[in-house]
């Protein structure tokens, strides 16, 4: 471990034992192998994909007080709660709410493991939230945004500017981006949703998609412009800073070219094909985050624009 790399705080030996138990229905998928890949990167004591890191970072950065207020923080969608556990062991008064139950009884043990409340967690299928208007200076919203259909999302929104004071981050995967981290299959993201389902069903056990509710795949790809309309009648936008963006967009990433950089003896040759129509909007002024493979967004409730002027 490098002299500045941090180590991760969290315990969860007994969290990844029943996680694996949990998961052993999809062993042989390629969810299954995601799903254990993504706990291991959040829980490793060494922090080897800077995962604890940057949450730190993008907290402090949404923390509208230095000084240890502005530190309550709402997880929607906090899934089996290893991101809400950190945000505890960080130093932020963090609740994670998921509807799946299986998902919060695996949280609700990863906080005992912790040394933490099982309270933190709830598990909620209502349609509104259940806390009151403005009860948090942070709501984060971490790869959820693409397990909702159009009219759950709707429904959402209100109700995360309702009890959001302070500032809503969103990260989802973007259709612009040239595989699906679902499955690893190419080209999946810019697929009409009826034909990738299609698409993934007919690639066979493998691809089999186990963690919705239903077991059906529940994956809505959006764009920038999607997201950014969707949110836009309650919130204000504006791009997360670079170093608070994860997953970390990889230096040799072009938005407006698909290809790999290859090195031959002395020179560097790029094999790929050009997008000349995202290149040309970026020239003109599109937010050239837009083509990121994850969209990193931080919204204000636009009651909270109007009270600051």
């Amino acid at each position: 471990m490098t002299e500045t790399a941090r180590s991760n705080p969290i315990r969860a030996e007994r969290f990844l034992r029943e996680l694996k138990a949990s998961l052993a229905p999809a062993k042989g998928t390629y969810i299954y192998d995601a799903c254990i890949r993504d706990s291991l990167e959040k829980t490793s004591p060494e922090d080897p994909s800077g995962y604890v890191e940057w949450l730190r970072r993008l907290l402090t950065a949404l923390a509208p007080e230095k000084n240890g207020s502005g530190r309550k923080t709402l997880d929607v969608g906090c899934g089996t709660g290893a991101l809400t556990v950190l945000m505890r062991l960080l130093g932020f008064d963090a609740t994670g709410i998921d509807v799946h139950e299986q998902h919060v009884q695996l949280a609700k043990g990863l906080a005992d493991e912790n040394g933490l409340s099982k309270d933190m967690f709830v598990c909620d299928r209502g349609e509104k939230l259940p806390f009151p208007d403005q009860s948090f200076d942070i709501v984060t919203m971490i790869s959820v945004l693409e397990h909702l259909d159009d009219a759950a999302l709707a429904a959402l929104v209100p109700e995360l500017a309702r009890v959001c004071r302070g500032v809503l981050f969103v990260q989802a995967p973007n259709s612009a981006s040239l595989r699906d981290d679902h499955t690893g299959l190419l080209f999946v993201p810019w697929m009409p949703r009826w034909l990738a389902r299609a698409y993934v069903a007919g690639r066979g056990k493998r691809y089999r998609y186990y963690i919705s509710s239903s077991g059906d795949w529940d994956v809505h790809y959006r764009n920038f412009d999607q997201v950014t309309s969707v949110f836009g009648s309650y919130f204000d936008f504006s791009p997360s800073p670079r170093e608070c963006c994860y997953p970390q967009t990889p230096e040799e990433y072009s938005p407006t070219r698909i290809g790999k950089r290859l090195r031959l003896s002395d020179r560097e040759l790029f094999v790929g094909v050009p997008l000349p129509w995202r290149q040309f909007r970026i020239s003109r002024g599109y937010p050239r985050e837009a083509y990121d493979p994850y969209l990193n967004l931080i919204l204000k409730p636009k009651r909270v624009r109007d009270d600051e002027n």
